[in-house]
């Protein structure tokens, strides 16, 4: 195997560790990558997530598909199995597949992801080969705004290209989440976890692959400096928004510049983060969230099986159903409720779903309120032509519904 191949167990290992610094840092994939080796072991991980999480990306299928479907499978699978940490269970039972057909589709998509890997590889080695060498000429350094040098700064031309899609996120299951999977570092270390012991859900919004990183990596931090001590962490929901505390000890200059670091990451998510010290010499991360209310969807449905379907899927997604079996209240409804978004079924007596869409695309109070079609009659170009946000056939599975639904939510 050349410098430039990568193995599937190598994408394996390192996809298996990916939210692990220490374990990321140390993985044989990190040493494919020209130049990765030489960086400290937390930006050695922090570059090789990043480059991960790129190649997952470009599995993306560049025309909108179904959720599950033959063309998205392979990218699902690796957001589902590694960037959310889903279990192949439940992934089996987001997909409506078998887990041995989620092993299949996991073992192709780590292949396929592998020959991403090694055509990056590649392009880097062309690009370290001194081009200057011919010229004589040094290489140009970066320029910033109004032409001025600035140095090189890999992290501002990470989140120059990052795409946020932001989601209605559970913050203390989250939370939960990446406690369970930093408990074996604080095992580790000696390090004892102050977590909160709040019951139900607090809901923010954000882009979750994101927000659980981010929070990974600085309890993570907090963990490896604080060996044998206590890492207090508290979770407050006001009238004004969600905060997120972290405690740290005292910190040198170089561990306060990499927290400045994760305070970019937030801030480049609109996510206000503050690093405070206390009288004591201690340090504390401060993430502030503003106040997130349910969403609101109306559904437009005559059939009560459907909606009850629905209403169990959006159970503590976030998302609040109103509904109506009614399509002649469906605009009147939409004018007075002013819903996140609408799904609408086609087939409905009284009035069909074209027409709901013609009338509440008319309408100026209604016209900007994202519709999703769910139903067996399928006419996607149709669908598209009026403007809808995405079109499931029935029946919808619950990732399905609440991608699309996510959809609806502003971009950053």
């Amino acid at each position: 195997m050349t410098q430039a191949d990568v193995s599937r167990e190598e994408v394996h290992e390192a996809l298996s560790h990916l939210y692990d610094n220490d374990l990321l840092g140390q993985s044989l994939l990190a040493s494919r990558f020209p130049g990765l080796a030489d960086l400290p072991l937390g930006k050695r991980a922090d570059r090789l997530r990043a480059l991960l999480l790129e190649a997952i990306e470009v599995l993306r299928p560049s025309r909108r598909c179904a959720f599950g479907s033959l063309e998205s499978r392979h990218y699902d699978v690796l957001c589902l199995r590694y960037v959310e940490d889903m279990p192949a269970t439940r992934m089996a039972e987001e997909l409506s597949l078998g887990r041995r057909q989620v092993h299949r589709d996991l073992l192709e998509a780590e292949f396929r992801l592998a020959e991403v890997l090694a055509a990056r590889i590649r392009a880097d080695e062309l690009k370290q080969q001194p081009r200057q060498a011919a010229s004589g000429r040094a290489p140009e350094p970066t320029r910033g705004p109004g032409g001025t040098v600035r140095a090189n700064d890999p992290l501002s031309d990470e989140l120059m290209v990052l795409r946020s899609q932001p989601a209605v996120v559970d913050m203390l299951a989250l939370l939960r989440s990446a406690l369970k999977l930093l408990a074996p570092l604080a095992e580790r270390t000696g390090a004892s976890i102050e977590a909160p012991v709040e019951t139900g859900a607090i809901y923010v919004t954000a882009d979750p692959a994101i927000l659980r990183q981010l929070i990974i990596q600085l309890i993570g931090f907090a963990i490896q400096l604080a060996p044998h001590g206590q890492v207090p962490i508290d979770l407050q929901q006001s009238s004004d928004g969600t905060s997120l505390t972290i405690g740290f000890p005292a910190l040198d200059g170089a561990q306060l510049a990499s927290l400045k670091e994760a305070q970019r990451i937030a801030l480049s998510q609109r996510i206000q983060c503050e690093i405070a010290k206390s009288a004591n010499g201690k340090t504390a991360v401060h993430l502030h969230f503003q106040g997130s209310n349910p969403f609101l969807v109306l559904v437009v449905e005559d059939n009560p099986g459907a909606v009850e379907l629905y209403r169990r899927y959006l159970e503590g997604s976030g998302w609040r159903v109103h509904s109506t079996s009614d399509p002649r209240l469906a605009s009147a409804l939409a004018r007075s409720h002013q819903p996140d978004a609408i799904i609408l079924d086609i087939m409905m007596p009284g009035l069909d779903g074209w027409s709901v869409i013609e009338s509440l695309s008319s309408s100026p109070a209604t016209a900007a309120i994202p519709i999703l079609i769910c139903s067996v009659v399928q006419d996607i170009h149709l669908g598209e032509a009026l403007g809808v946000k995405a079109y499931l056939k029935k029946p919808v599975a619950r990732g399905e519904l609440l991608a699309a639904l996510n959809q609806c939510l502003p971009q950053r």
